[in-house]
Protein backbone atom coordinates (compact mmCIF):
# COMPACT_ATOMS: atom_id res chain seq x y z
CA UNK A 1 0.00 0.00 0.00
CA UNK A 2 3.19 2.15 1.02
CA UNK A 3 4.04 1.54 -2.80
CA UNK A 4 0.79 2.01 -4.37
CA UNK A 5 0.46 6.00 -2.74
CA UNK A 6 2.63 7.61 -5.32
CA UNK A 7 1.63 5.45 -8.36
CA UNK A 8 -1.49 6.84 -7.34
CA UNK A 9 -0.49 10.05 -7.05
CA UNK A 10 1.36 9.84 -10.48
CA UNK A 11 -1.44 8.62 -12.36
CA UNK A 12 -3.58 11.09 -11.22
CA UNK A 13 -1.24 14.29 -11.96
CA UNK A 14 -0.78 12.79 -15.35
CA UNK A 15 -4.62 12.67 -15.54
CA UNK A 16 -4.76 16.03 -14.73
CA UNK A 17 -2.13 17.04 -16.90
CA UNK A 18 -4.08 15.39 -19.80
CA UNK A 19 -7.33 17.43 -19.00
CA UNK A 20 -5.47 20.50 -18.51
CA UNK A 21 -3.78 19.91 -21.72
CA UNK A 22 -7.48 18.85 -23.10
CA UNK A 23 -8.74 22.23 -22.40
CA UNK A 24 -5.30 24.38 -23.27
CA UNK A 25 -6.15 22.25 -27.02
CA UNK A 26 -9.77 23.05 -27.34
CA UNK A 27 -9.11 26.35 -26.24
CA UNK A 28 -6.49 26.93 -28.95
CA UNK A 29 -9.20 25.30 -31.45
CA UNK A 30 -11.54 27.51 -30.68
CA UNK A 31 -9.38 30.81 -31.11
CA UNK A 32 -8.02 29.41 -34.73
CA UNK A 33 -11.72 28.99 -35.53
CA UNK A 34 -12.59 32.84 -34.65
CA UNK A 35 -9.44 33.80 -37.05
CA UNK A 36 -10.51 31.62 -39.83
CA UNK A 37 -14.15 32.98 -39.43
CA UNK A 38 -12.63 36.67 -39.25
CA UNK A 39 -10.28 36.82 -42.16
CA UNK A 40 -12.84 34.18 -44.56
CA UNK A 41 -15.43 36.64 -43.76
CA UNK A 42 -13.34 39.74 -44.47
CA UNK A 43 -12.09 37.73 -47.74
CA UNK A 44 -15.36 37.52 -48.96
CA UNK A 45 -15.51 41.31 -49.35
CA UNK A 46 -13.30 40.52 -52.36
CA UNK A 47 -15.21 37.86 -54.24
CA UNK A 48 -16.62 38.84 -57.55
CA UNK A 49 -20.46 38.52 -56.46
CA UNK A 50 -19.64 41.87 -54.06
CA UNK A 51 -16.70 43.84 -55.30
CA UNK A 52 -17.69 46.52 -58.20
CA UNK A 53 -14.21 45.97 -59.99
CA UNK A 54 -12.54 42.83 -61.09
CA UNK A 55 -12.11 40.13 -58.58
CA UNK A 56 -8.79 39.85 -57.33
CA UNK A 57 -6.54 36.79 -55.34
CA UNK A 58 -4.20 38.78 -54.42
CA UNK A 59 -6.38 41.30 -52.40
CA UNK A 60 -8.84 38.75 -51.49
CA UNK A 61 -5.54 36.78 -49.87
CA UNK A 62 -4.16 40.21 -48.24
CA UNK A 63 -7.46 41.10 -46.77
CA UNK A 64 -8.06 37.69 -45.11
CA UNK A 65 -3.95 37.57 -43.61
CA UNK A 66 -4.93 41.51 -42.32
CA UNK A 67 -8.14 40.51 -40.41
CA UNK A 68 -6.66 37.60 -39.53
CA UNK A 69 -3.27 39.13 -37.47
CA UNK A 70 -5.95 41.43 -36.05
CA UNK A 71 -7.77 39.21 -34.67
CA UNK A 72 -4.57 37.67 -33.26
CA UNK A 73 -3.25 35.19 -35.69
CA UNK A 74 0.57 35.25 -35.32
CA UNK A 75 1.95 32.46 -37.43
CA UNK A 76 3.20 32.29 -41.01
CA UNK A 77 1.23 33.74 -44.36
CA UNK A 78 1.41 29.85 -45.02
CA UNK A 79 -0.34 28.78 -42.16
CA UNK A 80 -3.79 30.42 -43.61
CA UNK A 81 -4.65 28.73 -46.91
CA UNK A 82 -7.28 31.25 -48.73
CA UNK A 83 -9.39 29.43 -51.43
CA UNK A 84 -11.48 31.57 -53.86
CA UNK A 85 -14.85 29.72 -54.75
CA UNK A 86 -19.03 29.50 -55.09
CA UNK A 87 -20.66 28.34 -51.99
CA UNK A 88 -24.45 27.37 -53.19
CA UNK A 89 -26.73 24.26 -52.06
CA UNK A 90 -26.75 21.27 -54.35
CA UNK A 91 -29.84 19.27 -55.42
CA UNK A 92 -30.75 18.38 -51.75
CA UNK A 93 -30.41 21.82 -50.54
CA UNK A 94 -26.91 21.33 -48.69
CA UNK A 95 -24.33 23.68 -49.04
CA UNK A 96 -21.18 23.07 -50.78
CA UNK A 97 -18.23 24.91 -51.50
CA UNK A 98 -16.97 24.48 -55.03
CA UNK A 99 -12.82 25.92 -55.24
CA UNK A 100 -11.95 28.13 -58.10
CA UNK A 101 -8.90 29.01 -59.99
CA UNK A 102 -7.34 31.94 -58.31
CA UNK A 103 -5.75 33.32 -61.55
CA UNK A 104 -8.59 32.46 -64.04
CA UNK A 105 -11.47 31.98 -62.60
CA UNK A 106 -11.99 34.36 -60.02
CA UNK A 107 -14.99 36.39 -61.78
CA UNK A 108 -17.53 33.56 -60.82
CA UNK A 109 -16.52 33.71 -56.88
CA UNK A 110 -19.24 34.64 -53.93
CA UNK A 111 -17.25 32.78 -51.48
CA UNK A 112 -13.84 32.39 -49.79
CA UNK A 113 -12.91 29.53 -48.00
CA UNK A 114 -9.94 29.96 -45.30
CA UNK A 115 -8.20 26.73 -43.66
CA UNK A 116 -5.84 27.57 -40.91
CA UNK A 117 -3.45 24.86 -39.72
CA UNK A 118 -1.59 24.73 -36.85
CA UNK A 119 0.74 22.25 -34.94
CA UNK A 120 0.69 22.59 -31.21
CA UNK A 121 2.45 19.82 -28.61
CA UNK A 122 0.02 17.61 -27.45
CA UNK A 123 1.21 17.97 -23.62
CA UNK A 124 2.81 20.88 -21.49
CA UNK A 125 4.32 17.99 -18.94
CA UNK A 126 5.81 15.53 -21.43
CA UNK A 127 8.26 16.48 -23.94
CA UNK A 128 7.70 16.50 -27.56
CA UNK A 129 10.55 13.26 -27.95
CA UNK A 130 8.15 11.21 -25.91
CA UNK A 131 4.83 12.39 -27.47
CA UNK A 132 4.59 14.07 -31.09
CA UNK A 133 2.89 17.39 -31.97
CA UNK A 134 -0.45 17.36 -33.33
CA UNK A 135 -1.79 19.41 -36.28
CA UNK A 136 -4.69 21.37 -35.54
CA UNK A 137 -7.09 22.26 -38.77
CA UNK A 138 -9.96 24.65 -38.80
CA UNK A 139 -11.37 26.06 -41.71
CA UNK A 140 -14.26 28.88 -42.54
CA UNK A 141 -16.61 29.63 -45.52
CA UNK A 142 -17.79 32.97 -46.21
CA UNK A 143 -20.29 34.06 -48.35
CA UNK A 144 -21.44 37.56 -49.49
CA UNK A 145 -23.62 37.84 -52.42
CA UNK A 146 -26.28 40.70 -53.54
CA UNK A 147 -28.85 39.24 -55.39
CA UNK A 148 -30.46 41.74 -58.08
CA UNK A 149 -34.26 41.46 -58.91
CA UNK A 150 -34.10 43.84 -62.71
CA UNK A 151 -36.54 44.14 -65.12
CA UNK A 152 -36.62 45.74 -68.66
CA UNK A 153 -39.71 47.29 -68.53
CA UNK A 154 -40.37 50.97 -68.47
CA UNK A 155 -42.06 53.12 -66.22
CA UNK A 156 -45.93 53.92 -66.06
CA UNK A 157 -45.54 57.50 -66.99
CA UNK A 158 -43.96 56.16 -70.39
CA UNK A 159 -47.04 53.93 -71.44
CA UNK A 160 -50.34 55.21 -72.59
CA UNK A 161 -53.42 53.32 -70.60
CA UNK A 162 -55.92 53.64 -73.58
CA UNK A 163 -53.55 51.31 -75.83
CA UNK A 164 -52.34 48.90 -72.99
CA UNK A 165 -56.03 48.33 -72.08
CA UNK A 166 -56.78 48.04 -75.42
CA UNK A 167 -54.20 45.67 -75.80
CA UNK A 168 -55.49 43.57 -72.56
CA UNK A 169 -58.82 43.59 -73.92
CA UNK A 170 -57.83 42.05 -77.43
CA UNK A 171 -55.92 38.84 -75.43
CA UNK A 172 -59.07 38.64 -73.14
CA UNK A 173 -61.68 38.98 -75.55
CA UNK A 174 -63.42 41.34 -72.82
CA UNK A 175 -65.23 44.44 -75.03
CA UNK A 176 -64.01 48.38 -74.50
CA UNK A 177 -61.52 46.90 -71.54
CA UNK A 178 -60.28 50.23 -70.62
CA UNK A 179 -56.84 51.23 -67.92
CA UNK A 180 -56.76 54.49 -66.85
CA UNK A 181 -53.48 56.48 -65.19
CA UNK A 182 -54.77 55.30 -61.78
CA UNK A 183 -55.03 51.92 -62.61
CA UNK A 184 -51.18 51.91 -63.80
CA UNK A 185 -50.13 53.57 -61.06
CA UNK A 186 -51.90 51.23 -58.74
CA UNK A 187 -49.64 48.49 -60.65
CA UNK A 188 -46.83 50.03 -60.27
CA UNK A 189 -47.25 50.96 -56.62
CA UNK A 190 -48.37 47.51 -55.92
CA UNK A 191 -45.83 44.85 -54.65
CA UNK A 192 -45.93 41.09 -54.36
CA UNK A 193 -43.36 39.95 -51.36
CA UNK A 194 -41.36 36.91 -52.65
CA UNK A 195 -42.32 35.21 -49.02
CA UNK A 196 -45.86 35.76 -49.30
CA UNK A 197 -45.68 34.35 -53.27
CA UNK A 198 -43.78 31.18 -52.16
CA UNK A 199 -46.06 30.32 -49.59
CA UNK A 200 -49.31 30.79 -51.43
CA UNK A 201 -47.91 28.81 -54.66
CA UNK A 202 -46.47 26.23 -51.80
CA UNK A 203 -42.78 25.96 -52.73
CA UNK A 204 -39.83 26.88 -50.86
CA UNK A 205 -37.00 28.57 -52.79
CA UNK A 206 -37.44 30.77 -55.54
CA UNK A 207 -35.45 29.07 -58.22
CA UNK A 208 -38.55 26.85 -58.14
CA UNK A 209 -40.33 29.67 -59.30
CA UNK A 210 -39.96 29.03 -62.83
CA UNK A 211 -41.66 25.73 -62.79
CA UNK A 212 -44.73 26.54 -61.84
CA UNK A 213 -48.14 27.08 -64.26
CA UNK A 214 -47.81 30.64 -65.59
CA UNK A 215 -51.96 31.14 -65.00
CA UNK A 216 -51.26 29.67 -61.34
CA UNK A 217 -48.60 32.21 -60.52
CA UNK A 218 -51.23 34.40 -61.50
CA UNK A 219 -53.74 33.57 -59.41
CA UNK A 220 -51.42 33.61 -56.55
CA UNK A 221 -50.46 37.23 -57.11
CA UNK A 222 -53.99 38.19 -57.52
CA UNK A 223 -54.73 36.87 -54.18
CA UNK A 224 -51.94 38.16 -52.83
CA UNK A 225 -53.02 41.62 -53.56
CA UNK A 226 -56.50 41.12 -52.45
CA UNK A 227 -58.46 39.45 -54.86
CA UNK A 228 -60.26 39.81 -57.92
CA UNK A 229 -62.68 42.82 -56.59
CA UNK A 230 -59.68 44.76 -55.51
CA UNK A 231 -58.21 46.89 -59.01
CA UNK A 232 -55.10 45.11 -59.17
CA UNK A 233 -56.65 42.17 -58.47
CA UNK A 234 -58.90 42.20 -61.10
CA UNK A 235 -56.50 43.00 -63.64
CA UNK A 236 -54.43 40.30 -63.23
CA UNK A 237 -57.46 38.20 -62.80
CA UNK A 238 -58.35 38.91 -65.79
CA UNK A 239 -54.92 37.93 -67.49
CA UNK A 240 -55.56 34.51 -66.47
CA UNK A 241 -57.95 34.05 -69.31
CA UNK A 242 -55.57 35.60 -71.99
CA UNK A 243 -54.67 34.05 -75.26
CA UNK A 244 -51.83 31.32 -75.25
CA UNK A 245 -50.95 32.16 -71.11
CA UNK A 246 -52.42 28.29 -70.42
CA UNK A 247 -49.96 26.68 -71.57
CA UNK A 248 -46.87 28.50 -70.43
CA UNK A 249 -45.15 28.21 -66.77
CA UNK A 250 -43.41 30.72 -64.92
CA UNK A 251 -40.18 30.83 -66.46
CA UNK A 252 -41.98 32.77 -69.14
CA UNK A 253 -41.95 35.87 -66.85
CA UNK A 254 -39.04 34.84 -64.17
CA UNK A 255 -35.62 34.30 -65.40
CA UNK A 256 -33.81 33.11 -61.57
CA UNK A 257 -30.00 32.22 -62.12
CA UNK A 258 -27.21 31.86 -59.27
CA UNK A 259 -29.45 29.92 -57.11
CA UNK A 260 -30.18 33.38 -55.16
CA UNK A 261 -31.24 33.60 -51.77
CA UNK A 262 -34.03 36.02 -51.52
CA UNK A 263 -35.33 37.26 -48.02
CA UNK A 264 -39.12 37.20 -47.49
CA UNK A 265 -39.03 40.56 -47.56
CA UNK A 266 -37.96 41.13 -51.06
CA UNK A 267 -40.93 42.49 -53.18
CA UNK A 268 -41.15 43.31 -57.04
CA UNK A 269 -44.34 45.88 -58.68
CA UNK A 270 -47.17 44.28 -60.12
CA UNK A 271 -46.69 46.08 -63.47
CA UNK A 272 -43.69 44.35 -64.50
CA UNK A 273 -45.50 41.40 -64.19
CA UNK A 274 -48.65 42.26 -65.85
CA UNK A 275 -46.60 43.53 -68.83
CA UNK A 276 -43.95 40.24 -69.34
CA UNK A 277 -47.36 38.40 -69.24
CA UNK A 278 -49.43 40.60 -72.07
CA UNK A 279 -46.46 40.30 -74.23
CA UNK A 280 -46.17 36.52 -73.67
CA UNK A 281 -49.78 36.16 -74.71
CA UNK A 282 -49.42 38.42 -77.75
CA UNK A 283 -46.25 36.12 -78.82
CA UNK A 284 -48.38 33.31 -78.69
CA UNK A 285 -51.35 35.00 -80.86
CA UNK A 286 -48.52 36.19 -83.14
CA UNK A 287 -47.66 32.33 -83.92
CA UNK A 288 -51.05 30.57 -83.18
CA UNK A 289 -52.78 31.79 -86.37
CA UNK A 290 -53.87 35.21 -84.69
CA UNK A 291 -51.38 37.48 -86.74
CA UNK A 292 -50.67 41.05 -85.60
CA UNK A 293 -52.43 42.31 -82.75
CA UNK A 294 -53.96 45.59 -83.56
CA UNK A 295 -54.67 48.61 -81.69
CA UNK A 296 -56.30 52.41 -83.00
CA UNK A 297 -55.80 55.72 -82.29
CA UNK A 298 -57.79 58.72 -83.75
CA UNK A 299 -57.07 63.02 -83.22
CA UNK A 300 -60.94 62.55 -81.14
CA UNK A 301 -59.11 60.18 -78.56
CA UNK A 302 -55.49 61.30 -78.81
CA UNK A 303 -54.83 64.41 -77.74
CA UNK A 304 -51.07 63.98 -79.14
CA UNK A 305 -53.04 63.74 -82.42
CA UNK A 306 -55.36 66.20 -81.80
CA UNK A 307 -53.38 68.51 -81.39
CA UNK A 308 -51.16 68.04 -84.84
CA UNK A 309 -54.90 68.67 -86.00
CA UNK A 310 -54.96 72.47 -84.57
CA UNK A 311 -51.75 73.93 -85.43
CA UNK A 312 -50.73 72.19 -88.78
CA UNK A 313 -52.70 74.04 -91.39
CA UNK A 314 -52.84 71.72 -94.03
CA UNK A 315 -54.00 68.40 -91.49
CA UNK A 316 -57.37 67.91 -91.01
CA UNK A 317 -57.57 65.09 -89.68
CA UNK A 318 -54.73 61.42 -88.56
CA UNK A 319 -55.58 58.06 -87.34
CA UNK A 320 -53.08 55.76 -86.20
CA UNK A 321 -53.46 52.00 -86.40
CA UNK A 322 -50.51 50.11 -84.58
CA UNK A 323 -49.82 46.11 -85.01
CA UNK A 324 -47.62 44.33 -82.83
CA UNK A 325 -45.55 41.80 -83.52
CA UNK A 326 -43.43 40.06 -80.08
CA UNK A 327 -40.21 37.88 -80.98
CA UNK A 328 -38.97 38.17 -77.37
CA UNK A 329 -41.14 38.96 -74.02
CA UNK A 330 -39.40 40.43 -71.25
CA UNK A 331 -38.14 39.02 -68.31
CA UNK A 332 -37.83 39.36 -64.41
CA UNK A 333 -34.57 38.56 -63.94
CA UNK A 334 -33.46 37.72 -59.92
CA UNK A 335 -29.62 37.04 -59.84
CA UNK A 336 -25.74 38.19 -58.17
CA UNK A 337 -23.30 39.64 -60.42
CA UNK A 338 -20.82 36.99 -61.01
CA UNK A 339 -19.86 34.56 -64.09
CA UNK A 340 -21.31 31.14 -63.95
CA UNK A 341 -19.09 27.80 -64.94
CA UNK A 342 -18.87 28.73 -68.58
CA UNK A 343 -17.15 32.09 -68.12
CA UNK A 344 -20.50 34.10 -69.03
CA UNK A 345 -22.08 36.55 -67.08
CA UNK A 346 -25.10 34.98 -64.84
CA UNK A 347 -27.28 37.58 -64.94
CA UNK A 348 -28.85 39.83 -68.01
CA UNK A 349 -32.08 41.22 -68.62
CA UNK A 350 -33.05 41.54 -72.10
CA UNK A 351 -35.49 44.13 -73.50
CA UNK A 352 -38.04 42.86 -75.30
CA UNK A 353 -37.62 42.90 -78.50
CA UNK A 354 -40.56 44.01 -80.73
CA UNK A 355 -41.72 44.75 -84.67
CA UNK A 356 -44.41 47.57 -84.68
CA UNK A 357 -46.76 48.37 -87.63
CA UNK A 358 -47.58 51.88 -87.01
CA UNK A 359 -49.97 52.94 -90.37
CA UNK A 360 -50.11 56.76 -90.07
CA UNK A 361 -53.64 57.88 -92.43
CA UNK A 362 -53.55 61.92 -93.00
CA UNK A 363 -56.43 63.72 -94.36
CA UNK A 364 -55.75 66.79 -95.86
CA UNK A 365 -57.55 69.86 -95.01
CA UNK A 366 -60.00 70.74 -97.83
CA UNK A 367 -60.56 74.74 -96.97
CA UNK A 368 -56.73 74.49 -95.95
CA UNK A 369 -55.32 73.24 -99.29
CA UNK A 370 -57.96 75.42 -101.05
CA UNK A 371 -57.14 78.67 -99.75
CA UNK A 372 -53.28 77.61 -100.48
CA UNK A 373 -54.23 76.93 -103.82
CA UNK A 374 -56.17 79.66 -104.41
CA UNK A 375 -53.44 81.76 -103.22
CA UNK A 376 -50.73 80.68 -105.62
CA UNK A 377 -52.84 80.44 -108.76
CA UNK A 378 -54.73 83.73 -107.86
CA UNK A 379 -57.54 81.82 -107.79
CA UNK A 380 -57.65 80.47 -111.48
CA UNK A 381 -57.34 76.82 -110.24
CA UNK A 382 -59.94 74.92 -108.38
CA UNK A 383 -58.69 72.15 -106.34
CA UNK A 384 -60.55 68.89 -104.53
CA UNK A 385 -58.98 66.67 -102.25
CA UNK A 386 -58.55 62.89 -103.42
CA UNK A 387 -57.18 60.27 -101.55
CA UNK A 388 -55.75 60.32 -97.90
CA UNK A 389 -51.77 59.97 -97.47
CA UNK A 390 -50.88 56.99 -96.03
CA UNK A 391 -47.10 56.84 -94.10
CA UNK A 392 -46.88 52.93 -93.30
CA UNK A 393 -44.25 52.74 -90.55
CA UNK A 394 -42.30 49.43 -89.54
CA UNK A 395 -40.25 50.00 -85.93
CA UNK A 396 -38.14 47.25 -85.20
CA UNK A 397 -36.70 47.78 -81.67
CA UNK A 398 -35.51 46.10 -78.69
CA UNK A 399 -33.50 43.06 -77.95
CA UNK A 400 -30.57 44.92 -76.32
CA UNK A 401 -29.02 43.36 -73.16
CA UNK A 402 -27.74 44.98 -69.71
CA UNK A 403 -25.18 42.26 -67.63
CA UNK A 404 -25.04 42.83 -64.06
CA UNK A 405 -21.38 42.99 -63.40
CA UNK A 406 -20.50 44.09 -60.60
CA UNK A 407 -21.93 45.19 -56.75
CA UNK A 408 -20.37 47.00 -54.21
CA UNK A 409 -21.45 45.04 -51.29
CA UNK A 410 -23.15 47.06 -48.24
CA UNK A 411 -20.60 46.82 -45.24
CA UNK A 412 -20.30 47.87 -41.58
CA UNK A 413 -22.43 51.13 -41.05
CA UNK A 414 -22.68 51.45 -44.85
CA UNK A 415 -26.37 50.33 -46.13
CA UNK A 416 -26.32 50.88 -49.41
CA UNK A 417 -25.01 48.71 -52.69
CA UNK A 418 -23.49 50.34 -55.62
CA UNK A 419 -24.13 48.80 -59.10
CA UNK A 420 -22.34 48.57 -62.52
CA UNK A 421 -23.99 46.96 -65.62
CA UNK A 422 -22.65 46.81 -69.38
CA UNK A 423 -25.15 47.46 -71.77
CA UNK A 424 -25.24 45.71 -75.61
CA UNK A 425 -27.81 47.87 -77.29
CA UNK A 426 -29.81 46.57 -80.83
CA UNK A 427 -29.82 49.07 -83.29
CA UNK A 428 -33.48 50.09 -83.57
CA UNK A 429 -34.53 50.16 -87.57
CA UNK A 430 -37.13 52.42 -88.21
CA UNK A 431 -38.81 52.84 -92.25
CA UNK A 432 -41.43 52.86 -94.45
CA UNK A 433 -43.18 48.90 -95.59
CA UNK A 434 -45.45 46.22 -94.62
CA UNK A 435 -44.78 44.00 -92.10
CA UNK A 436 -46.01 40.05 -92.28
CA UNK A 437 -47.53 39.05 -89.36
CA UNK A 438 -46.81 35.58 -90.27
CA UNK A 439 -43.20 35.45 -91.17
CA UNK A 440 -42.08 38.97 -89.41
CA UNK A 441 -41.03 40.32 -92.55
CA UNK A 442 -40.51 43.63 -93.62
CA UNK A 443 -41.63 44.31 -97.22
CA UNK A 444 -40.19 47.57 -97.92
CA UNK A 445 -42.89 50.68 -99.21
CA UNK A 446 -42.57 54.63 -100.15
CA UNK A 447 -44.78 56.95 -99.15
CA UNK A 448 -47.76 57.55 -102.03
CA UNK A 449 -50.61 58.48 -102.84
CA UNK A 450 -52.97 60.62 -105.63
CA UNK A 451 -54.14 63.74 -103.08
CA UNK A 452 -55.50 66.91 -105.38
CA UNK A 453 -57.06 66.93 -108.41
CA UNK A 454 -56.86 70.88 -110.12
CA UNK A 455 -58.62 71.73 -112.61
CA UNK A 456 -59.01 75.32 -114.41
CA UNK A 457 -59.58 75.96 -118.39
CA UNK A 458 -57.90 73.88 -120.50
CA UNK A 459 -56.22 72.21 -117.25
CA UNK A 460 -57.47 68.85 -115.42
CA UNK A 461 -54.31 67.56 -113.24
CA UNK A 462 -53.96 64.95 -110.53
CA UNK A 463 -51.24 65.55 -107.79
CA UNK A 464 -49.70 62.54 -106.47
CA UNK A 465 -47.49 62.34 -103.12
CA UNK A 466 -44.34 60.25 -103.56
CA UNK A 467 -41.57 60.31 -101.09
CA UNK A 468 -39.77 58.51 -98.70
CA UNK A 469 -38.57 58.96 -95.09
CA UNK A 470 -34.97 58.27 -93.21
CA UNK A 471 -35.15 58.30 -89.56
CA UNK A 472 -32.07 58.09 -87.61
CA UNK A 473 -31.98 56.66 -83.88
CA UNK A 474 -28.77 56.84 -82.35
CA UNK A 475 -27.92 54.54 -79.57
CA UNK A 476 -24.80 53.14 -78.39
CA UNK A 477 -23.08 50.55 -75.99
CA UNK A 478 -21.98 51.45 -72.75
CA UNK A 479 -21.97 50.89 -68.97
CA UNK A 480 -24.31 51.83 -66.48
CA UNK A 481 -23.98 52.69 -62.72
CA UNK A 482 -26.39 53.02 -59.68
CA UNK A 483 -24.97 54.32 -56.52
CA UNK A 484 -26.45 54.12 -53.24
CA UNK A 485 -29.47 52.01 -53.91
CA UNK A 486 -30.18 51.47 -49.80
CA UNK A 487 -30.95 47.83 -48.60
CA UNK A 488 -33.68 49.06 -45.91
CA UNK A 489 -35.49 52.09 -45.67
CA UNK A 490 -37.11 53.35 -42.06
CA UNK A 491 -40.47 54.29 -44.87
CA UNK A 492 -40.91 51.20 -46.15
CA UNK A 493 -40.15 49.49 -49.61
CA UNK A 494 -36.83 51.01 -51.24
CA UNK A 495 -37.70 52.96 -54.38
CA UNK A 496 -37.28 51.18 -57.97
CA UNK A 497 -34.75 53.02 -59.63
CA UNK A 498 -33.63 53.21 -63.34
CA UNK A 499 -30.41 52.45 -64.90
CA UNK A 500 -30.56 53.26 -69.10
CA UNK A 501 -28.29 53.64 -71.67
CA UNK A 502 -31.51 55.13 -73.62
CA UNK A 503 -31.71 58.71 -74.83
CA UNK A 504 -35.31 60.42 -74.79
CA UNK A 505 -37.14 60.28 -78.41
CA UNK A 506 -39.95 62.68 -77.36
CA UNK A 507 -39.66 66.54 -78.04
CA UNK A 508 -38.00 66.27 -81.42
CA UNK A 509 -35.19 63.71 -80.47
CA UNK A 510 -35.44 61.73 -83.07
CA UNK A 511 -33.97 62.39 -86.66
CA UNK A 512 -36.70 62.90 -89.54
CA UNK A 513 -36.15 63.71 -92.83
CA UNK A 514 -38.43 63.95 -95.72
CA UNK A 515 -36.79 62.69 -98.71
CA UNK A 516 -37.56 62.57 -102.92
CA UNK A 517 -40.87 64.14 -102.05
CA UNK A 518 -42.35 64.47 -105.37
CA UNK A 519 -45.86 65.86 -106.73
CA UNK A 520 -45.87 65.43 -110.35
CA UNK A 521 -47.44 61.97 -110.55
CA UNK A 522 -44.06 60.63 -112.56
CA UNK A 523 -44.91 62.83 -115.52
CA UNK A 524 -42.08 65.29 -115.30
CA UNK A 525 -41.71 68.75 -117.15
CA UNK A 526 -44.75 70.25 -115.65
CA UNK A 527 -44.29 74.26 -115.93
CA UNK A 528 -46.22 77.23 -115.79
CA UNK A 529 -49.01 77.40 -112.88
CA UNK A 530 -48.99 73.92 -112.52
CA UNK A 531 -45.04 73.90 -111.72
CA UNK A 532 -45.93 77.09 -109.37
CA UNK A 533 -48.56 75.88 -107.59
CA UNK A 534 -46.51 72.58 -107.21
CA UNK A 535 -43.80 74.34 -105.66
CA UNK A 536 -45.43 76.20 -103.40
CA UNK A 537 -46.94 73.03 -101.58
CA UNK A 538 -44.10 71.18 -101.03
CA UNK A 539 -42.87 72.79 -97.97
CA UNK A 540 -46.08 72.94 -96.42
CA UNK A 541 -46.72 69.25 -96.76
CA UNK A 542 -43.26 68.14 -96.19
CA UNK A 543 -43.83 69.88 -92.94
CA UNK A 544 -47.24 67.72 -92.22
CA UNK A 545 -45.81 64.74 -93.37
CA UNK A 546 -42.39 65.30 -91.21
CA UNK A 547 -44.30 67.01 -87.66
CA UNK A 548 -46.81 64.17 -87.62
CA UNK A 549 -43.97 61.32 -88.05
CA UNK A 550 -42.01 62.65 -85.06
CA UNK A 551 -45.42 62.87 -82.41
CA UNK A 552 -46.17 59.27 -83.44
CA UNK A 553 -43.17 58.11 -83.24
CA UNK A 554 -41.88 60.33 -80.31
CA UNK A 555 -44.46 60.66 -78.48
CA UNK A 556 -46.74 57.65 -78.71
CA UNK A 557 -44.92 54.33 -80.48
CA UNK A 558 -41.29 55.43 -78.05
CA UNK A 559 -43.31 55.78 -75.18
CA UNK A 560 -45.37 52.66 -76.04
CA UNK A 561 -42.51 50.72 -76.80
CA UNK A 562 -40.12 51.85 -73.84
CA UNK A 563 -43.04 50.88 -71.38
CA UNK A 564 -43.55 47.40 -72.71
CA UNK A 565 -40.04 46.93 -72.58
CA UNK A 566 -38.54 47.80 -75.91
CA UNK A 567 -37.02 51.36 -75.98
CA UNK A 568 -35.94 53.07 -79.24
CA UNK A 569 -33.20 55.02 -77.72
CA UNK A 570 -31.60 52.05 -76.18
CA UNK A 571 -32.09 49.24 -73.36
CA UNK A 572 -32.91 50.24 -69.89
CA UNK A 573 -32.72 48.60 -66.76
CA UNK A 574 -35.18 48.85 -63.58
CA UNK A 575 -33.52 47.79 -60.23
CA UNK A 576 -36.45 46.53 -58.41
CA UNK A 577 -34.87 45.50 -55.31
CA UNK A 578 -31.54 44.14 -54.18
CA UNK A 579 -31.09 41.60 -51.08
CA UNK A 580 -27.86 40.59 -49.35
CA UNK A 581 -29.24 38.38 -46.89
CA UNK A 582 -27.38 35.39 -48.56
CA UNK A 583 -24.44 36.87 -46.79
CA UNK A 584 -22.90 33.48 -44.50
CA UNK A 585 -20.09 32.14 -42.53
CA UNK A 586 -20.23 28.18 -42.47
CA UNK A 587 -17.59 26.82 -39.89
CA UNK A 588 -15.87 23.29 -41.20
CA UNK A 589 -18.00 22.62 -44.12
CA UNK A 590 -15.23 20.16 -45.33
CA UNK A 591 -14.68 18.96 -48.95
Amino acid sequence: MIFATPLILALIGVFVTLLIDGARLASIRSEMQSIANVAASAAADQSQSCTDDSADFARMQAQALAAARAAGFDGQDGDLQVIPGVLSPNASGELVFSARQADSQMAQTNATRVVYTRSEPVSSLFPERLISPISITVDATGRKEAVAILSATGTTATIDGGLLGSLIGSLTGISNYELDPTDLQSLSNTLVGVGDLLRTLGIDDVSDLVDVPLVDLLNATTSIVGGVASPVGGIVDNLTGAVGLTGLDASAIFDVVGSPYLSEGSTFPVYDLVISAVLNSVQVANQTGMGLLSLGLDSSESPLLGGLVGTLGLLGDVDLTLDLLVNQPPQIVIGPARQGPDGEWLTTVSAADIALAAAIDIELATSAVGGLVNALSLGLVNVSVLDRIQIPLIVEAGGGDATFIGADCAAGDNNSVNMDFQTVNSAATIETGRLNGTTGGVTSEAISATILRLQALFLDVNVCLDAELDVAVDVADGTGRLEFYELFCPDGQCQTQQVSQASSLGGGGLDIEVENLRLDCGQGGLTGLVSTILGGIVSPLTLVLSEVTEVVLGDIVSPLLAGLGADLGGVQVKVLGVDQTSSQLVENLGD
